[in-house]
């Protein structure tokens, strides 16, 4: 009997709080989240220097945007496919191990990026910085979940994504400043910087949840993933917010890789002026010798008189003006020089853009996971319902964006990421609440391959794809009814959410009592 009492106190704690070291867990998590989305917006940030760099890409290349695109697509794809082996990894036992390990490889490849010679190698470095992510991403949320109750869960989940708007807000800042000042290598080179938080997850003790002897693991490796499959295919829950999450991943993803070009794009502008060509003229190598050659620099004083052009314009001039080799060797100093006074800059955008998603983004991520743990009980569905509604909100924002000038637009622009964003909380823990404790990294694993492989994989190059067809901005048409999508199939799974969440719970607390017995 004694036992049976002392198994239903364990239970009820490990109802009503976090377990001992939660709160350390989640700092350093925290901390490593907001590294792994600082790294993913620095190449977003950089793209505008890195298409101009002829090391790299040939400037007259008609599918240009398509090998951008590439780029940011293919840390997802090993971050996708390795996921689920690194959850198995993670349900052995050492998961700050599991998580350790694969933030040392994603720093070390990161900074690499900002050595390569060539496309190839870059492209190479892109996909090492997926296998290190893919090492954390489904250990982290499912280690938060075993460690917190189901009554607080949506709050520490919005506290670990918060990172996602402050580390994307500060890799598009740090990347266009250092990008546009010291060139686009040296803010790879800073994301190094991950080395620490990754190097201390090797000396954390696996925290234990309250009323355990030891952490809430997957009880053995012989569970299938066929099997978790088929657990989780019967969860209309589940089956409906990965759904929801791949729509708003698609957008997400595909926006944040080409949102600084785009606006890039359409608002900065280039004009030759004398001032452009006395400071191309200046420009010497280390031996005395002038970069650009004194012919080149007689073909473009030609253009003096010819006006400021945007971004199209001014590569369309240069292509009739100049050498393909030429446009080749010179052409990122030319638009750093020909940039008109005035003009937006690959900086200023990046600035702009990365106020507006760490103001929104954090005060979405937060209040959404707030505002659902708040209506839990009160309302059916809640965390669906505040995911749903906030995104369908979104829609006409962003819409909005792509038709009215700057700088009005970037107060649309505000309102969609708010929208976008303020989902983040309440979807994850949704898929923490409806999956049981031992399968959970599984799960999460699964979500992760799932809405990464239909969403943010795929979207940046179809962007790229249709805007070497057409353009940008008939891509980015395209994206916004994804927004529709996704917010109309969160509010559809309100109608299971409750009762997929109360059996997951008699399910674990059962679980529990057993173990303590």
């Amino acid at each position: 009997m004694a036992n049976n009492g002392d198994s239903s106190t364990g239970a009820r704690n490990l109802a009503t709080g976090p377990a001992a070291g939660a709160g350390v867990a989640l700092a350093l998590l925290l901390t490593i989240n907001l590294f792994n989305y600082i790294d993913r917006q620095v190449l977003s940030a950089v793209l505008p220097k890195l298409q101009l760099d002829a090391a790299l890409f040939d400037p007259a290349d008609p599918w240009l945007n398509t090998k951008l695109s590439l780029l940011t697509s293919a840390f997802l794809v090993s971050y996708t496919l390795l996921s689920p082996v690194f959850g198995w990894w993670g349900r052995m036992g050492r998961r700050w191990l599991v998580v350790g390990v694969g933030v040392v490889i994603w720093s070390l490849a990161s900074g690499a990026s900002g050595l390569a010679t060539g496309f190839g190698m870059l492209l190479l470095t892109r996909c090492l910085v997926g296998i290190g992510e893919a090492a954390y991403g489904p250990v982290a949320p499912a280690m938060l979940s075993d460690l917190y109750p189901v009554r607080i869960r949506g709050k520490v989940m919005a506290w670990f994504y918060m990172a996602i708007p402050v580390g994307s807000a500060l890799g598009f800042v740090i990347g266009g400043q250092l990008g546009e000042h010291f060139g686009w290598r040296t803010a790879f080179l800073v994301t190094l910087v991950g080395l620490i938080p990754g190097l201390l997850c090797f000396v954390m003790k696996e925290p234990i949840p309250q009323g355990q002897e030891r952490p809430q693991l997957e009880p053995s490796s012989r569970t299938s993933y066929r099997a978790v499959l088929r657990e989780l295919r019967g969860v209309r829950s589940f089956v409906l917010c990965c759904l929801g999450m791949t729509c708003t991943t698609f957008v997400l993803g595909g926006v944040a890789a080409w949102i600084p070009n785009y606006i890039f794009q359409r608002e900065a502008r280039f004009e030759i002026t004398a001032q452009t060509l006395e400071e191309l003229r200046s420009l010497q190598t280390t031996a005395g010798s002038r970069v650009v050659p004194d012919e080149v620099l007689a073909r473009l004083g030609t253009l003096s008189d010819a006006g400021q052009h945007d971004f199209h314009e001014f590569r369309a001039v240069l292509l009739k003006q100049l050498e393909m080799s030429e446009l080749k060797l010179y052409s990122s100093r030319i638009y750093d020089a020909a940039t008109a006074k005035g003009s937006a800059t690959l900086g200023s955008i990046n600035l702009y853009f990365g106020v507006i998603v760490v103001i929104s983004g954090l005060g979405a991520t937060l209040l959404g996971g707030w505002l659902g743990d708040w209506l839990r009980g009160r309302i059916r569905g809640a965390y669906f319902q505040v995911a749903g509604w906030s995104t369908i909100l979104a829609f006409p924002f962003f819409v909005a964006t792509l038709v009215v000038p700057f700088p009005l637009a970037w107060l649309f622009l505000f309102v969609a990421v708010f929208g976008l964003f303020m989902n983040t909380g309440p979807a994850n823990t949704i898929l923490a609440n409806v999956s049981r404790s031992p399968i959970r990294s599984t799960a999460f694993a699964i979500n992760i391959l799932v809405i990464h492989m239909l969403g943010d994989v795929i979207s940046p190059p179809l962007i790229g794809i249709t805007a070497d067809l057409a353009s940008l901005q008939v891509a980015f048409y395209g994206v916004s009814a994804f927004i529709l999508l996704g917010g109309g199939l969160w509010v559809l799974g309100s109608r299971f959410l409750d009762a997929d969440t109360e059996t997951v719970e008699r399910a674990d607390l059962a679980q529990s009592v057993i173990r303590a017995t």
